[in-house]
């Protein structure tokens, strides 16, 4: 069994098969960054903006006033707190240095940088952690049969549980 083995790896060492099993590894390379290039997407490309991201989130309330009050061209209004808020990694360095003799004395130093990752077309961009949807302002709700206060505390039960806001942010009533 060892003259077996010895005799492939000699065969392996010769200058051809190096060359070809070279070209192969080559070639595997180049075909898997074909299946993930083009699929995968870069953080950039997933990034909401905060007005999709309102529309998203008035589309999503309004589908469901519509099937509470049957409403379909109920009024939906949104409004957020702030942008979207992005948590980067970074890299902190801490450096302590004493100086000697009879009062030494220590002197701490912190030094922190982003950690950036190049993107497909090779632009450098901070590696981003967590983003940070903003939070919800206020819902305004202008829908058949939304004075109806059976209705209205239906509707502001189902937002509330939705957008995880107080009663106090969200504001129902009915169209004239």
């Amino acid at each position: 069994m060892n003259e077996k083995l010895d005799g492939l790896l000699k065969k392996i060492k010769e200058p051809k098969y190096i060359f070809i099993l070279g070209a192969v590894g080559v070639i595997i390379i180049i075909i898997s960054s074909f299946f993930t290039g083009n699929g995968a997407k870069t953080a950039k490309n997933e990034k909401f903006d905060r007005e999709e991201y309102r529309l998203s989130l008035q589309n999503d309330v309004k589908k469901i006033v519509a099937e509470i009050s049957g409403d379909k061209k109920a009024t939906v209004l949104i409004t957020l707190e702030n942008g979207i808020r992005y948590s980067y990694a970074d890299d902190t360095k801490d450096d302590l240095s004493t100086t000697g003799g009879e009062n030494s004395e220590e002197t701490k130093r912190k030094e922190s940088s982003h950690i950036t990752i190049k993107n497909a077309s090779g632009d450098e961009e901070a590696l981003v952690i967590t983003e940070n949807m903003p939070e919800v302002r206020g819902v305004a709700v202008i829908c058949t049969g939304g004075d109806d206060e059976y209705l209205a505390e239906n509707i502001t039960n189902a937002i509330m549980a939705t957008l995880n806001i107080t009663s106090k942010r969200v504001y129902v009533t009915g169209k004239n």
